[in-house]
């Protein structure tokens, strides 16, 4: 059934403009059955019938199976996608549940799903049915818990595992428009009882939400938006200007006209510097990475302090950050296998034996000076990785000359806080710390983050 003037508001085009179409094959739309999803899903169609070419749309629901009804509400969206001629998949989220975590558990499956049903696809697009209301309950939620950046809310689009867009084209769009574009199209959904459970905060805040009303909730996503991204820009000038990275597990940050950038700016590269030397999925706090910043002036404790898992050493022209030698792992890869070491660090084993992984200490050091590398910084290519093999270390790729890699074994530089989840608005930021690190650069994608609304 074609839409009717009662969804006149909810043009597609508008919708899904700044993604490029014309480059796909196929794009994949996560849907669960609910309202949100759906109207995604058939506003998609709209605009694929309103063109003459358009990629394949694969609709993929990931049942977690957490409640007696996933696989029968699956089995609906499947009912819905084979009537409307659409491709559809249904993949199961089939290890072991935690017993804790089971909700970030269970998001992180679920990315995980799409991304492996994106690769079937041959696409790097991925579509989800977050809206304005879902925008506005993450802010409130974020502000209770306090911090800025997060005050921004959900990016339009994000890169995940540096391969595949999650993209977000409901997020200016309130809920009941959805259910009222479904109602004009007689496309009936399914509500997920667990998005009534009072316990939930997430429930909770959206029924205050309901009660008071959004106000001035989605400019303050805006202008934080903007705020984020100008904090980001003149941290990622920062970084380019006064830091350089030797090998990757040794920063050398330079004071000469440091303070010529806003506080913010400032504890924001401290911060992703720390994170990215100490192998960090996340920014450290607001106050560490200020302490941070007062060692690095001299204005504050010791010449030498340990904060985010890295020795921070004071030194003439400014401070020299590494990875200290603590809670490093020691890891044996099978062939075949392959890991994220330390959140440094990926290495894939495609050799046919078994490899070793751990911190070099001081037989890495001396292993590369007695490989003809004789100024080593010996306290950061201790902490840094050595393979073994048979017991014996066969390479410490964070030096220079340093060993032989086994042929089929891969070592790659890795930054958890970008690598696994890069939220867009932290684009230019992440580009800074790739181009310093001398990684290959991130994928980019051209939406417009500010939310318009």
């Amino acid at each position: 059934m074609p839409p009717t003037n009662a969804d006149h508001r909810l043009d597609p085009e508008e919708i899904f403009a700044g993604l490029d179409f014309n480059r796909l094959t196929a794009v994949v739309v996560a849907v669960s059955g609910g309202s949100d999803s759906l109207a995604l899903l058939f506003l998609l169609d709209d605009l694929r019938r309103s063109r003459v070419a358009f990629p394949r749309i694969v609709a993929i629901t990931v049942d977690h199976g957490l409640r007696a009804e996933s696989a029968e509400e699956a089995l609906y969206v499947a009912d819905l996608c084979k009537a409307a001629g659409l491709d559809h998949h249904i993949v199961n989220w089939a290890e072991a549940k935690p017993a804790t975590g089971l909700s970030a558990k269970a998001r992180e499956a679920r990315y995980r799903l799409l991304r492996d049903a994106a690769g079937e696809a041959e696409t790097d697009v991925i579509l989800t049915g977050h809206t304005l209301d879902d925008q506005n309950e993450t802010f409130m939620m974020r502000a209770a818990r306090g911090g800025e950046r997060g005050l921004a809310g959900m990016a339009r689009f994000t890169l995940l595992e540096r391969e595949t867009w999650l993209v977000r084209p409901l997020l200016g769009i309130r809920r009941e428009d959805l259910r009222g574009y479904l109602r004009a199209r007689g496309i009936v959904w399914r509500d997920d009882p667990s998005n009534a459970n009072p316990q939930s905060e997430r429930v909770q805040v959206r029924t205050a939400l309901q009660e008071q009303g959004s106000g001035d909730i989605p400019a303050r996503v805006a202008r934080k938006g903007a705020q984020r991204l100008a904090v980001n820009g003149e941290a990622a000038t920062l970084l380019l200007g006064h830091v350089t990275v030797t090998d990757g597990v040794r920063a050398e940050v330079n004071t000469a006209g440091f303070d010529q950038y806003g506080d913010a700016a400032q504890r924001l590269a401290m911060g992703v510097l720390l994170a990215a030397m100490g192998g960090l999925s996340f920014l450290p706090s607001v106050q560490e990475c200020g302490k941070a910043v007062r060692h690095l002036t001299g204005a504050d404790g010791p010449r030498r302090m340990s904060l985010g898992r890295c020795i921070i050493q004071r030194v003439k022209t400014g401070v020299t950050i590494y990875r200290e030698m603590r809670s490093i792992p020691d890891a044996v890869i099978a062939p075949g296998c392959a890991m994220v070491w330390d959140g440094r660090y990926r290495v894939s084993n495609g050799a046919p034996i078994a490899l070793r992984i751990r911190a070099a200490g001081d037989d890495g050091v001396v292993f590369l000076q007695e490989g003809g590398c004789g100024n080593v910084h010996r306290a950061s290519i201790s902490s840094s990785p050595a393979l073994v093999v048979e017991g014996r270390i066969v390479a410490v790729p964070a030096g220079p000359h340093h060993g032989n890699v086994p042929a089929g074994v891969e070592v790659t530089r890795h930054v958890a806080l970008f690598d696994h989840i890069l939220s867009g608005y932290d684009e230019n930021l992440a580009a800074s710390v790739a181009k310093l690190f001398g990684l290959q650069d991130y994928k980019r994608f051209s939406v417009n983050q500010i939310d318009k609304n």
